[in-house]
């Protein structure tokens, strides 16, 4: 059991530092099964299925904070389930939901659930503090 544990737990740190942090966007066909659900809608995109989900999602925070990253402070494994909170900071230097670039720097936090499946993640359910984040941008 804690060999499991501590697969799953690099599982998501692959997912986090190599594919976010690193910008490695080949790793998420390591790290997610093919038939992968984000069952949170996050902006800009709506729930969608497969690695492709990241790819995108990845590619615009990429685009709206260019120095964007994630830092884990809990990564908690059980069974076939993993949590992990972090923060995501960067400077807005690309347009958010029609609102132009601020260039503030800004940080918020996320939780995130994702269960397992043959050593990939498979299930996601996330929280994001969007309100904060468009409270630092000053968003409309």
């Amino acid at each position: 059991m804690a060999t499991a544990i501590k697969n799953n737990k690099e599982v998501l740190k692959r997912l986090i530092d190599e594919a976010f942090n690193n910008r490695n966007l080949d790793v998420l066909d390591e790290v997610l099964h093919p038939d992968f659900v984000n069952h949170q809608e996050v902006f800009p995109l709506k729930a969608k299925k497969g690695p492709e989900v990241f790819r995108g999602l990845y590619s615009i925070f990429f685009q709206i904070f260019s120095d964007v990253k994630a830092d884990y402070t809990h990564i908690i494994s059980e069974d076939d389930y993993i949590m992990a909170r972090d923060f995501i900071t960067g400077t807005n230097d690309g347009e958010i939901n029609g609102n132009p670039a601020t260039h503030k720097k800004v940080k918020f936090e996320v939780f995130h659930l994702y269960r397992l499946q043959n050593g990939k993640l498979i299930e996601r359910w996330g929280l994001t503090d969007d309100l904060s984040l468009l409270k630092q941008l000053e968003a409309k």
